[in-house]
């Protein structure tokens, strides 16, 4: 092979994903506040918090308002932390899920599956749109 026939590409660096990820407990509940990207890489990060408040909640409220990304795994993670507050008798409840996120919620049929709530006041005052 020539050099002359040798092409130079650049390849984009891709970053990772990030998720941030915050909680307040408030009277035995919990409202864990989760923003960016919600996938393989960063769903570890949230299943650490998530067990690290079962034990002193009564009640944990998922806020995903702030969440741009779900995949399978995210998916995955709402499925079993709501099968486990089911278990272990605490109330777990998605709120304010918009935009591409709600969107995979409704397609996989998670929206009428899981307890889910426009926003985060409406679980506080027990308002849930969906009783799972």
């Amino acid at each position: 092979m020539r050099r002359q026939d040798v092409q130079q590409h650049t390849v984009e660096r891709m970053t990772a994903p990030t998720l941030e990820v915050s909680a307040v407990v408030s009277e035995k509940t919990a409202i864990v506040h989760v923003a960016g990207e919600l996938d393989l890489a960063t769903a570890p990060e949230l299943e650490n918090v998530l067990h690290g408040l079962e034990r002193e909640c009564a009640r944990i409220v998922l806020d995903l308002s702030h969440l741009r990304f779900i995949d399978s795994t995210g998916l995955r993670l709402a499925v079993i932390e709501h099968h486990r507050a089911t278990m272990d008798g605490f109330e777990f409840a998605i709120a304010g899920a918009n935009g591409p996120v709600l969107e995979v919620l409704r397609l996989t049929g998670l929206d009428i599956t899981l307890p889910m709530a426009p926003d985060v006041a409406s679980v506080v005052d027990g308002r849930l749109s969906n009783a799972g």
